[in-house]
């Protein structure tokens, strides 16, 4: 069977000889260099064809056809190229040729012989991109295999080429020495193109480094990936980088010219100031999908997304040069010409690669000489930016210059002392305020005493300075008051703020400013004094006595300490007032109270509550033992006589008493039944003692107020409440806007206008304010929204609030909800606060400011001065204006403390940066008054009485 089959071989092979071209190619002894077409005949196949099949199938014999041109190029994809010549070497002697193919990119070529004498078939090289570069048998970049051959000797040469992209015909055949030779000038003149190229990429780095301007570190990344990408195509990355992984060697020249792309479209973004943004952020996208393309598109997919890409970004980049080429901008126009002549220059030498133009040295001398232009437009252009960044510079150094002699002025003409001392309390520097707030008249004095005594001698209390520098070393950032002296030792009272800071070599320095504040402190404590105790006589005022009320309360409900509270009312005052005055009606207030104070001794604390009522906290004592103290205070005062002028009062007090129970609630609650006691006894007769009793039929009495209840829920259901507003005026700048307070009345069943003094207490004691506050702020400002035209001229008006509105935890939610349904722009709102409420619920009332002032809402603290409150507390509360109680107001013409109050809380606000407003002004002449204080706003019947809003 063997014997059969060699025997049709031998009869078919002869005709299979002459199947293959017969175009011979003839080389003598003297051939230098030598392409091959045309004599080259090439067949396209599948890629399962192999060289047995093209040398003995019949059907390949007739298949190769001739390569049309020298620089023809094959569109092959997913096919083989093979490519066939026939040598006929005339010399007398052997030689050795090499065959060249000049295609560094291509992924498979595969170098066959075929001796037709001898039969002899051998395979001489494979070698490609997707094989190790160590594979090849020449280490060219180029694929070249030797050829050995006999004197007179002909040799068929056939080769295989793949590639996924195109596939070009450059054949060359060369006497050994002339290709090294080549090889050895053409790595030189790669080696200098890519060298130009990465010296590019460090200028354009240094550039950035040093100016800071980003658009050189694009410059540096386009021409490092640039590089690499050229690095790829003429085999000079695979040669000397990667030679062992031919795997990477596509996926980097996909990833290098999606980078290439993407810095040089960021460059000319950088570049024209009239680059749009839309083309960066298409660019950029293409640029990324071109980059990460080896990780989701198949290999033969990818040339057309390359074409694409590079068409989409290089187009419209150019036509953004272009167009800003003609801009008319030179500096512009510098770099834009540069980057045009590289831009066309690099765009045929990629073209050329790819096998798209003829591959000639033209396209590369061509891209060397754009590099050189390039660096030369783009040097001229840098060395103008960098005159202008000088001449910037130089403007902003004058800039800086003038700068700090601002601050020097400013420093030195600053009303606040400042100062710049060491952490040990060296003196560094110092400004004119600080030595006149020290009592120095040269700087010099003040320095030699720090050298003696240091900075600790300006403070009354030498600790003080070494806690400040504690705080500094946990908080570089402090302020305080301290109580300091003066050079000659006098005192006063400053507030400092410090800052600690470094410098380079880790020394500490502490700057700070210092103000002095002795006036104002002076004036907080005279203050702070009022605000714990009663104008008039002196006592305790209420709201201290709610807080020693609050402490006993806790002290009943933590040690079952008990403790009885004596409520005591004048019987008498409403008499003297409407018989006499005023006048006497504060006589008899004083007298009282030190009739009062002289027999309680040490047993208890007094306080005034307000009007003619008195409070008496006896710790300690439950309800039996205290009675014979409330006893004796009865007596005390009815043995009393009061005269006045030609008058003569018998006085007498009624006296509520009971006892701090584990039961109340609070000790506002323990107050309210001391006062119902104190109601039933002058219920009873007056001039005498009620014990609370809850099961008192007396004190039943009183629950008569509960029909007020009842009426108010009713006007509250069927809308029975009536708006009133009475104006607020400016009374020191002209008034453009209309401000005023929001009030509140009670129609009757009668149709009659009940005042709020009748029935707000019981709503008060029932809980009824918070429903009545909502109403209050539904009907105005759906009134509001029924009348834009007044609300256009509207300044402000002010809403009162109750403390049970305050602590009310879903009041702040609705009254927010109203102002987002009735679109009420929250500037015109001003909420009032009573400053008794305020403090008795800080927290709430402080969160309710908070949330409001955020949206733009104004605040008022209400009845300020009526020693409810402390000064202290004032500082926490963020109120735009304080209302002056009109107790103060009212005899301010007659009443030299009672103007003194007014100045002085006016001072206070003024200092804070708070607005005030008189209430009860009655007259004329109390407004002049005013005016010339300098009170902001007055309120009163001397300026308009309450009217309707349904009048305005």
């Amino acid at each position: 069977m063997v014997t059969r089959w060699w025997l049709l071989l031998m009869l078919w092979f002869p005709a299979m000889l002459q199947a293959f071209p017969a175009d011979v190619l003839k080389l003598d002894e003297q051939l230098k260099r030598l392409s091959l077409h045309p004599h080259l005949h090439y067949q396209v196949t599948d890629a399962s064809v192999s060289i047995e099949d093209i040398v003995y199938e019949p059907e390949h014999h007739h298949a190769f056809s001739p390569v049309p041109s020298a620089d023809f190029s094959f569109k092959a994809q997913d096919k083989v190229v093979w490519f066939f010549t026939r040598m006929h070497y005339l010399g007398q002697r052997q030689q050795q040729l090499i065959l060249d193919y000049n295609f560094p990119s291509a992924n498979l070529v595969e170098f066959y012989s075929f001796d037709r004498q001898n039969h002899e078939l051998k395979k001489l090289n494979r070698a490609g991109t997707s094989l190790p570069f160590g594979e090849r048998q020449i280490k060219s970049r180029t694929f070249a295999v030797p050829l050995q051959f006999k004197a007179e000797q002909e040799l068929d040469i056939l080769i295989k080429v793949q590639d996924g992209t195109l596939i070009r015909s450059d054949f060359q055949l060369w006497q050994p020495d002339r290709y090294y030779q080549l090889q050895l000038t053409s790595n030189l003149f790669d080696g200098l193109m890519l060298g130009l190229l990465l010296l590019m990429a460090a200028y354009n780095l240094l550039l950035y480094i040093n100016i800071k301007t980003v658009l050189y570190g694009y410059f540096a990344g386009f021409f490092v990936f640039f590089s690499l990408v050229i690095a790829v195509l003429n085999g000079a990355g695979f040669a000397l980088i990667w030679p062992e992984y031919p795997e990477v060697n596509q996926a980097i020249f996909y990833l290098a010219v999606g980078a290439c792309l993407a810095f040089l479209s960021l460059a000319t973004h950088a570049m024209l100031s009239n680059a749009r943004l839309g083309l960066l952020w298409l660019n950029l996208l293409a640029s990324a999908l071109l980059l990460f393309s080896p990780l989701y598109i198949e290999f033969e997919h990818r040339l057309l997304l390359l074409l694409t890409v590079l068409v989409l970004v290089m187009g419209t980049n150019l036509l953004q040069v272009l167009a800003h080429t003609f801009s008319g901008k030179p500096r512009a126009r510098t770099f834009s010409l540069s980057w045009l002549l590289f831009f066309a220059a690099s765009l045929v030498l990629l073209l050329a690669q790819l096998g798209y133009v003829s591959d000639t040295k033209t396209w590369q001398y061509l891209l060397i000489g754009s590099v050189v232009c390039s660096m030369a437009l783009m040097s001229y252009g840098l060395a103008q930016r960098m005159q202008q960044v000088s001449e910037e510079s130089t403007q902003a150094h004058q800039q800086a210059i003038q700068t700090l002699k601002q601050y020097y002025d400013i420093y030195h003409n600053a009303v606040e002392g400042m100062f710049t001392t060491t952490l040990d309390g060296g003196l560094i520097a110092a400004n004119r305020s600080l030595l006149n707030i020290l009592g120095y008249q040269q700087l010099s004095d003040m320095e030699q005493d720090v050298k003696k005594y240091g900075m600790a001698k300006f403070y009354a209390n030498p600790d003080d300075r070494l806690q400040m520098v504690r705080q500094l070393q946990h908080s570089n950032n402090q302020s305080f008051e301290f109580r300091g002296l003066r050079a000659d030792g006098t005192p006063f009272w400053a507030l400092m703020s410090a800052r600690l800071t470094q410098n380079g070599t880790a020394e500490a320095f502490i700057h700070g400013s210092v103000i002095d504040i002795t006036e104002q402190k002076i004036n907080h404590e005279q203050l702070a004094y009022l605000a714990s105790h009663d104008p008039l006589t002196g006592l305790y005022n209420r709201h201290h006595f709610a807080q020693l009320a609050q402490q006993a309360w806790h002290r009943m409900q933590t040690e079952h300490l008990t403790s009885t509270i004596l409520y005591i009312d004048i019987d008498q005052f409403k008499l003297v007032n409407s018989t006499c005055n005023h006048s006497a009606g504060d006589a008899l207030l004083l007298q009282i109270s030190d009739q009062l104070k002289r027999a309680l001794g040490n047993h208890g604390v007094l306080a005034r509550l307000g009007g003619d009522e008195f409070a008496v906290l006896l710790p300690g004592k439950t309800a039996q033992e205290a009675f014979a103290v409330a006893y004796n205070l009865l007596e005390v005062v009815k043995e009393f006589r009061f005269f006045w002028q030609d008058s003569l009062f018998s006085i007498s007090v009624s006296i509520g008493m009971t006892d701090i129970s584990r039961d109340d609630l609070s000790a506002e609650q323990t107050l309210k039944k001391a006062d119902s006691a104190c109601f039933v006894a002058k219920e009873k007769g007056r001039n005498r003692i009620h014990l609370f009793h809850p099961d008192d039929d007396e004190l039943q009495k009183q629950q008569a107020e509960i029909q007020w209840v009842q009426i108010l829920q009713r006007a509250l259901e069927h809308d029975s409440f009536v708006l009133y507003m009475q104006p607020i005026q400016a009374i020191q700048l002209p008034q453009s806007v209309s401000n005023y307070e929001l009030l509140l009345r009670l129609k009757g069943e009668d149709n009659s206008i009940i005042a709020p003094g009748n029935f707000l207490s019981s709503a008060e004691r029932y809980g009824l304010m918070p429903h009545i506050d909502r109403w209050v702020i539904r009907n105005y400002f759906r009134w509001l929204a029924q009348h834009p035209a007044h609300l256009q001229n509207l300044g402000h008006c002010s809403i009162n609030l109750s403390g049970a509105s305050l602590v009310d935890p879903l009041f702040k939610a609705y009254v927010s909800a109203l102002f987002q349904e009735y679109k009420i722009p929250p500037r015109h709102i001003c909420f009032e606060i009573t400053e008794s409420m305020a403090i008795l619920n800080l927290q709430n009332t402080l969160d309710f400011i908070h949330h409001f002032r955020n949206l733009g809402c104004h605040f008022a603290l209400d009845d300020f001065g009526s020693g409810f409150s402390s000064y202290g507390y004032l500082k926490n509360f963020p109120v735009d204006y304080i209302k002056i109680d009109g107790n103060f107001v009212r005899d301010l013409l007659s009443d030299k403390f009672d103007r003194a109050i007014v100045n002085s809380i006016h001072d206070v606000a003024a200092a804070m940066g708070i607005m005030t407003v008189a209430e009860y002004v009655e007259s004329i002449d109390i407004l002049h008054e005013l005016r010339a204080m300098g009170v902001d706003y007055a309120q009163g019947y001397g300026i308009a009485k309450p009217k309707p809003l349904s009048e305005l």
